[in-house]
């Protein structure tokens, strides 16, 4: 396995200011990423692709010269070992879903929320770790992988209605955030973001049904202080908006 500092990154939009936002969210986000490179259209991040060690594209899905989607598929072809994550408008929806049929990692809908951004860098560090070894990977706080697992599930479990903050976490342990989201979906299947967003979303849906609390204050109690992305969330985990939830009243 090949050891590597940090997880290379790649932004590709037309819109430089979005560029510029996205590389600082995901650097705060988990220091286990770094933007090596910008680009304003495909042609040119295909251009940076080889010129550079990439490891993951997050795109755009609608830009000049080369849009998203065709960057994705030459991506696919001569980059295999690329995850590449499409950022997509609500208008675009269907294209990024052929986009997900075509083979890209993930797909993410402005605007993108810090918690969406971190659940997809927790999702890239889980497989990225099957092909990088980055340094910290072990247990430097004399934790095993099943107890740096474990310390994590029983800390979600007592603070998921606050801002989880995974390279706070990792740091505090002595490892890197994409060592310690690794051996957390070894030990329950599934990532750190999707064990949180299920315990949110099943304590939601309770109190949506055992109480009086308006949606808002729902979601302020389970984590989600905007109501706009506690209703998406919701509406994307049941299939429904937490107020038809409601009234259907059942769990």
């Amino acid at each position: 396995m090949r050891r590597i500092e940090h997880y290379n990154v790649l932004l590709a939009d037309d819109e430089f200011h979005l560029r510029q936002s996205l590389g600082r969210r995901i650097s705060e986000l988990d220091k286990s990423f770094q933007v090596a490179a910008e680009c304003p259209d495909g042609r040119s991040a295909l251009k940076a692709l080889s010129e550079n060690d990439i490891h993951v594209v997050f795109t755009d899905i609608r830009m000049p010269e080369m849009d998203g989607l065709a960057l994705s598929g030459e991506i696919r072809e001569h980059y295999p070992d690329v995850a590449c994550v499409i950022l997509s408008g609500y208008a675009d929806f269907d294209y990024a879903k052929e986009a997900l049929r075509q083979g890209v990692f993930d797909y993410l809908l402005k605007p993108v929320s810090d918690e969406e951004l971190e659940g997809v860098l927790g999702k890239l560090s889980v497989k990225l770790s099957g092909l990088y070894e980055l340094p910290g990977d072990e247990a430097a706080s004399g934790k095993s992988a099943e107890e740096l697992a474990s310390y994590l599930e029983q800390y979600l479990i007592r603070h998921y209605r606050e801002e989880v903050d995974m390279g706070e976490i990792a740091s505090r342990l002595g490892i890197t955030s994409a060592y310690l989201s690794k051996v957390f979906s070894r030990a329950y299947g599934e990532s750190p973001s999707r064990f949180l967003t299920a315990l949110r979303i099943n304590e939601a849906k309770r109190l949506l049904i055992s109480t009086n609390e308006p949606v808002a204050r729902v979601g302020e109690l389970t984590g989600y202080p905007d109501q706009f992305y506690f209703s998406r969330t919701f509406r994307k985990e049941t299939g429904e908006n937490p107020t038809a939830w409601r009234r259907k009243g059942t769990l």
